[in-house]
């Protein structure tokens, strides 16, 4: 024990000895870089300078546009004009789809149209005298066949009434008439005689004048007489076949009259509708025709213009002038929807992307100059601009950063996406202002000072401070002049 504790008292003593000595030799340390070994402190004469005020940062380049190109509908690859590192140029074709479908079903809806404008036009001119000579004849005929048709009924009345009925009278053509039928009973039998005596006159006098009432009431009579009949029974004089007889002529009259009125009402029909006709054709077209027939134009268009949007989708282009970097269509294979099948990069339009950190980014703005350095070209310089800011922070690795976005100032040919840099983004720059070194001051909680120089002896003075510069000095803007001098450590 006594051994270990000998030891131990060994172990302290040298430990003293070996801190005395790191001591001495930090106080020396202190003594050369407060007096420079000579006892004297080392001075510095404030003088005007410029200072330049820089954020370093490293950046990587990509390019400012990159777009990824999918089909928006379902199809068959009918061409693949592009590969991977293909440059390609704005509106290029880079895929298209199997169209042969829709190009039918544009031809079709550009035929249709075209026929509609056609139509528009001719309604619009009005019409053509042959159309109306045409339409002139028409009536003329549709008078012709009225005329014909009223002929016809006439005469068909008149055999109805004369031939057919008046068989079954006595006196047909007097007051003293008698309906020679023993079993028709007296109400029919009245309105038969009275009858025969109202359509005395209207067979007499058939013409232009001849109303609808005229022509049925001679209808009626025969249908009465026709009822009349088919209630008699045969017996004395009226044999069966006699009465067959009437029961037949009476049945011919009925159907005869039927198909003339229908002829008839025809006739009428058919020359008013010619009339019409050429009423409307001597007139013109109305605005409501023309209305109607600009928008069935319309309709067409626009299902032109559908079929057209249709295709324009089974076709991609590029967006821009760049560089193809990924190709996945191939000849004959069926591409879904939103599928990405081409990617193009914005050719030789690179821009380099930075996180600068939340201590760094207040004195980022945009237009900042930047040096910009590539590891890739040792020895140049290459500069740009500060352009975008994003708003909202980044954290990378626990620490708060903001992305900024810097474009090169001018194009260079040898640049490549990918790339890393060291950015050197001027934030500020005063020329002919007072500078002293940054390690001159003296910051306590009262504010920031300077020993200055007064005779032989030093005092602390009050300082404000501008920018300070990346090579160490420090703008000052206030409580020193040019050609004071103050107190320094050795650097």
């Amino acid at each position: 024990m006594k051994k270990y504790a000998k030891k131990i008292k060994t172990f302290i003593k040298t430990h003293y000895i070996i801190s005395g000595i790191i001591a001495l030799i930090v106080l020396f340390i202190g003594y050369k870089v407060f007096t420079n070994g000579n006892g004297k402190t080392e001075t510095f004469t404030v003088k005007t300078g410029e200072i330049v005020q820089k954020v370093i940062v490293n950046g990587k380049t990509k390019p400012i546009s990159a777009v990824n190109l999918a089909f928006e509908v379902n199809g068959t690859v009918r061409a693949s004009n592009v590969k991977v590192g293909s440059r390609v140029s704005i509106g290029q074709t880079l895929v298209s789809l199997d169209q042969s479908q829709l190009y039918a079903d544009l031809l079709r809806a550009q035929a249709n149209l075209n026929s509609e404008k056609a139509r528009l036009e001719e309604l619009k001119k009005g019409t053509r005298p042959e159309e109306i000579a045409v339409s002139e004849t028409q009536v003329a005929n549709a008078k012709v066949a009225l005329s014909d048709a009223r002929k016809n009924l006439f005469d068909k009345m008149t055999d109805a009434v004369n031939n057919k009925v008046d068989q079954l009278f006595s006196n047909p053509h007097t007051v003293y008439l008698r309906l020679n039928l023993p079993g028709t009973g007296l109400q029919l039998r009245n309105e038969i005689e009275t009858g025969r005596l109202e359509v005395e006159s209207i067979i007499k006098n058939l013409g232009s004048n001849t109303t609808e009432a005229d022509i049925s009431k001679v209808s009626l009579l025969v249908e009465n007489v026709a009822k009349a009949v088919n209630m008699e029974s045969a017996g004395g004089s009226l044999t069966q076949a006699t009465l067959d007889g009437y029961k037949s002529d009476l049945s011919s009259a009925r159907a005869s009259l039927i198909t003339a009125k229908e002829g008839f009402n025809s006739a009428q029909s058919a020359l008013a509708l010619a009339e019409t006709n050429l009423s409307l054709k001597k007139s013109g077209n109305t605005l409501e025709v023309i209305a109607a027939q600009a928008a069935r134009v319309s309709q067409n268009e626009a299902q032109v213009k559908s079929v057209e949007a249709q295709l324009s989708k089974m076709t991609l282009r590029s967006p821009q002038n760049g560089v193809v970097t990924l190709q996945d269509a191939k000849v004959g294979e069926i591409v879904t929807p939103g599928k990405t099948v081409i990617s193009v990069i914005s050719d030789n339009d690179l821009e380099i992307e930075s996180n600068v950190s939340e201590i760094s980014v207040g004195k980022v703005s945009v237009g900042n100059p930047v040096l910009i350095r590539f590891d890739a070209f040792p020895g140049e310089t290459f500069n740009g601009t500060v352009t975008y800011i994003e708003p909202a922070e980044t954290v990378v690795d626990g620490v708060v950063n903001y992305k900024v976005t810097v474009v090169f100032s001018e194009k260079y040919p040898q640049m490549k996406s990918g790339l890393t840099s060291k950015l050197d983004i001027i934030t500020g720059v005063k020329k002919d202002v007072l500078v002293i070194p940054q390690y001159a001051l003296i910051t306590k909680d009262a504010g920031t000072f300077v020993s200055k120089q007064t005779g032989n002896s030093f005092s602390e003075v009050s300082v404000s401070v501008g920018l300070r510069g990346q090579d160490g000095n420090i703008e000052i803007l206030s409580g020193l002049s040019a050609g004071d001098v103050v107190e320094v450590g050795v650097k």
